[in-house]
């Protein structure tokens, strides 16, 4: 359960024993300051804005406020905001909006589901007139409803990959389920069919699933959201779609074409940007009033979509008065600095103050090299590019590693929105061994090009975050410190076959490779592919 469900409850129930919600909390906000110290020279952030649902009342919100406590920020230094205002402050920034004209914000995250209609006031700010949510829909739970759907199509087709889900697979095995569920759920957003890598105890078994049949197992609860948001929409005396201005959609499972398709029955739909960011940097600029006017009518990027039908339904309670704060402006020097950091499971907005500088990613140290050629790897020089097509993700590869690649199909999203292929070798392949006497390929790789994600992964390459408690963890880098390589695994493991975990600051390649039967092998097909130069 996500921290932010248990705050609605008071409390989370960890190991036997009952602890405050806030606790959990902090732990996310401490991983989140943690980010941001680092990613500002080791400065720590001055003031924290925290959004939260509009219905949420005095305790839930006092749990947040708890929870920064925890981290030492004072309440001078924390501004709460609900998340329809957030939403609202930044999809209005460009429109110019008259007093009484009424938006919609359907907030559709990862783990509940809120919905809240606001009405331009002539402050410059929002007056909300209806709130309402469920703590019951969201992304979480269409992944549960894929996992129930991925059993059923084991069960029909391979019921022994099912019954070694239910006896025998790690905590491991059914995180990288989920994860790939995940993965695949976010992707039909942009394609008609995505893969499911289902482990098995050897090469994993894959599940193509198309966006029909995604849309045909969360119907239940689509159909749920869309009454939700029509019975808040008609209980502050809307009666037709076009007295909305606009209903704005913000979180992950916004994305979901089904998702546009329902609620534009109930309004015009916007959306700009991206979704799961909107209520943090909203949270920025709503901080102080919208000032109407400002930039004309033309938000770059927005879309609308089609004339919708006439909406009806229950009437909601709610009629919650406007919430809104100012942050405790600094003393320091120099100009203010931003930095907002959107989460899953509840918004944060980190102020930076003074002269700190944002150190860049470092992508070479200009040093020589006599590194095997590649096909396409970006010169030092160069900054390497996040990259979606499946062509140039291979052509970016040591060219003896892209000439060895055979059948790389499309497995889910970095990160930062490229795409991740998985490969698999040619059975002539010079890199590794042939394949086994059955037939099956025992070497395989995931591999991506996502700058951000590379450098980031470095790091956790280097602290040795992905083979915590491994039988076999061994570090591999260049000279130029610009690749890192963790080999891990072993002998106690189902398969007993070693991994490679590689990523690259120069190139953006982040590889995963598995199959190898021990480290002098792994070692070997890093410095023959030339991954390791």
């Amino acid at each position: 359960m996500s921290p932010k469900r248990t705050i609605t409850q008071g409390s989370a129930y960890v190991n036997g024993y009952d602890i405050p919600a806030s606790v959990p909390v902090a732990a996310v906000l401490r991983s989140v300051v943690d980010r941001a110290t680092k990613a500002h020279n080791g400065e720590p952030p001055s003031e924290l804005v925290l959004t939260h649902p509009e219905a949420w009342t005095e305790r839930e919100i006092g749990a947040l406020l708890a929870a920064a406590k925890q981290l030492g920020f004072a309440p001078t230094q924390v501004t709460t905001m609900s998340e329809p205002q957030a939403a609202a402050h930044y999809y209005t920034r460009a429109e110019k909006l008259e007093p009484g004209a009424k938006i919609g914000v359907f907030d559709f995250g990862g783990g509940t589901l809120d919905v809240a209609v606001l009405q331009a006031n002539d402050r410059g700010s929002f007056d909300v007139i209806a709130a309402n949510g469920d703590n019951q829909i969201g992304g979480k739970n269409f992944d549960s409803q894929i996992r129930r759907w991925v059993d059923a199509q084991l069960e029909e087709e391979r019921p022994d990959v099912l019954q070694y889900l239910r006896t025998n697979a790690s905590m491991d095995q059914l995180f990288d389920l989920d994860d790939s569920i995940r993965r695949a759920k976010e992707l039909l957003s942009e394609t008609q069919t995505a893969t499911i890598s289902v482990p098995t105890g050897a090469e994993p078994a894959k599940l193509q699933i198309t966006r029909d049949e995604l849309e045909e197992v969360i119907a239940p609860s689509l159909r749920a959201a869309f009454d939700l948001a029509r019975a808040t929409i008609a209980s502050t005396g809307v009666t037709s779609p076009s007295d909305l201005v606009a209903l704005y959609l913000t979180g992950g499972s916004s994305r979901i074409p089904a998702v546009h398709e329902l609620l534009a029955q109930l309004g015009p739909i916007a959306t700009l940007d991206d979704p799961k960011t909107v209520v943090a940097q909203g949270a920025l600029t709503g901080t102080a009033p919208v000032i109407r006017g400002l930039g004309g009518g033309n938000a770059h990027g927005r879309q609308y979509y089609g004339a919708p039908n006439e909406a009806t339904g229950r009437r909601s309670p709610g009629n919650v008065a406007e919430q809104s704060s100012t942050p405790k402006q600094s003393k320091g020097p120099g100009r203010r600095r931003l930095l907002t950091l959107g989460l899953p499971i509840l918004g944060v907005v980190i102020l930076v103050i003074a002269a700190i500088v944002v150190v860049p990613r470092m992508l070479d140290d200009g040093a020589g090299s006599d590194a095997t050629s590649t096909s396409g790897e970006a010169s030092a020089s160069d900054s390497p590019e996040l990259l979606v097509d499946k062509q140039e993700v291979i052509d970016a590869l040591p060219s003896k590693l892209a000439s060895d690649v055979e059948d790389c199909s499309l497995n889910g999203e970095t990160t930062f929105g490229g795409r991740e292929y998985l490969c698999q070798f040619a059975d002539d392949a010079a890199l590794v061994p042939a394949p086994v006497d059955n037939g099956m390929q025992e070497h395989f790789f995931n591999v991506g090009v996502d700058p951000d994600a590379a450098a980031s992964d470095i790091v956790s390459i280097r602290e040795g975050a992905f083979a915590s408690d491994e039988p076999i963890d061994d570090l591999v880098e260049n000279s130029q410190r610009n690749s890192a390589a963790r080999i891990y695994g072993g002998p106690d493991k189902r398969s007993g076959l070693l991994i490679i975990k590689y990523a690259n600051t120069r190139t953006g390649v982040m590889i995963t490779a598995h199959g190898f039967a021990d480290v002098e092998e792994a070692k070997q097909f890093l410095i023959t592919s030339g991954l390791s130069t």
